[in-house]
């Protein structure tokens, strides 16, 4: 029986509704990793689970998984889903749209016992979005076994453990170093995302097949001057760690604008977090923390971009009054999609007659590390005006109900394939 979008709106409006109730309510749309409220969303998940007779679990990585099982004896997976956690002051369907979906598609399934080659599973991605311990995508990196040691024993600003959180939320941090058994099994991991761009609204397109993901880099950057009285330390005299800064900035931002044109690629460079010590206003700043985030399609572009700030830092650590240090905190390589996935979702989006294109992401996504490991691929719908990360994050239950459509036929279309 055919998925028709217009017959699932009401589904998926009313489990983004449930979701974006738990929230923090001074500061909506805020639901971080490992938060109450982020604890109250998985009570909720779980429950929602139970209700489609999926069976629930919790793998070593954290992540909150839905099974539902073939009627065939395989171990063959299938996985969907993508994550409900948040950024601080987020939007309602990062994330929570992929998840929703995958719940319509599930419970269309089950009304009209349709019977898989494989199992299905279901996940929410733990921790997607960074957070307070400078890493994203907690549940995938720990799936590929890319949580070490060190990642691990990070402790947020709270003084939390990384390795404890993920042991509490029901994870095994000690079998984080090594990718997990499932992977030998699984035929595709599929994620529906919103674009958080604005090519799909600009050129009205209702889905975008995603062939790549760029490169993710972040660093730490500290000043260290000297902090004083702001009315009796001469101009001349200074060591502000604040104007110091304030050229870093403007050198990354020019840096980067040029490279994006001379690579013609995916690239964009940002900082978009910053602590100043003292942070008072009689006060001249003595000591600037600083979190660049970079993302390339282009290898050049990036070892290039490197290569200037280092040279950049350097020569303020020669010339000027502070002292600057530059670490690399996260790396995450640029991936492609698999190929055949990719034209495979295209045909799911023509079965509808729903116009596509083939893109290439600027956000980091949790399949682009299962991408590593197994068959990935993954599509997106517009958002209003391309804006995410904020609270007027806005998509159209319609749009993401074509998505959720051609969802269902890929797994329709993998059913076809996987029959022997």
């Amino acid at each position: 029986m055919d998925f028709t979008a217009k017959s699932n709106t009401t589904f998926i409006k009313q489990k983004i509704d449930d979701l974006e109730k738990m929230t923090d309510q001074d500061n909506p749309y805020t639901r971080i990793v490992f938060s109450d409220k982020f604890y109250e969303a998985r009570s909720w998940l779980k429950n929602e689970y139970h209700k489609l007779g999926l069976l629930v679990s919790t793998d070593d990585a954290g992540n909150l998984i839905g099974l539902l099982k073939s009627k065939i004896d395989t171990h063959k997976v299938v996985i969907i889903g993508s994550h409900i956690d948040t950024v601080p002051s987020g939007g309602r369907y990062d994330g929570i749209a992929g998840v929703v979906a995958a719940l319509c598609v599930v419970k269309h399934i089950k009304e009209n016992n349709i019977n898989l080659p494989f199992n299905l599973a279901v996940y929410d991605y733990l921790g997607e979005e960074l957070n307070d311990w400078s890493i994203s995508c907690i549940g995938t990196r720990g799936m590929i076994g890319a949580l070490n040691e060190e990642i691990l024993s990070r402790s947020n600003s709270s003084g939390n453990i990384l390795k404890d959180e993920i042991n509490k939320i029901g994870g095994n941090s000690k079998s984080l170093t090594k990718p997990f058994s499932i992977i030998k099994n699984i035929v595709a991991c599929l994620e529906l995302h919103i674009e958080q761009g604005k090519v799909l609204e600009q050129k009205k397109i209702d889905i975008g097949v995603v062939r790549s993901i760029p490169s993710i880099s972040r660093f730490s950057v500290v000043v260290n001057g000297q902090a004083g009285h702001s009315g009796t330390i001469l101009m001349d005299q200074r060591a502000d760690a604040l104007v110091a800064s304030s050229e870093i900035i403007t050198f990354v931002n020019n840096l980067a604008l040029r490279l994006s044109k001379e690579s013609n690629q995916h690239f964009v460079s940002t900082i978009g977090k910053i602590n100043v010590h003292p942070n008072a206003a009689a006060i001249i700043p003595g000591k600037v923390e600083m979190t660049i985030d970079l993302r390339a399609s282009s290898k050049s572009s990036r070892e290039q971009y490197i290569k200037e700030l280092e040279k950049q830092i350097d020569t303020m650590n020669q010339n000027g009054p502070c002292k600057i240090r530059m670490k690399n905190i996260a790396f995450a390589p640029y991936v492609e999609m698999d190929k055949k996935l990719v034209k495979l979702f295209k045909e799911s989006s023509d079965h509808y007659g729903f116009s596509n294109i083939i893109m290439d992401s600027g956000a980091g996504h949790d399949t682009a590390h299962l991408s590593r490991v197994a068959p990935a691929s993954m599509i997106f719908v517009p958002c209003k005006d391309g804006l995410s990360h904020c609270p007027e994050e806005y998509a159209e239950i319609c749009d993401i109900s074509k998505g959720t459509s051609v969802l269902f036929k890929m797994l329709e279309n993998l059913a076809k394939l996987n029959q022997n």
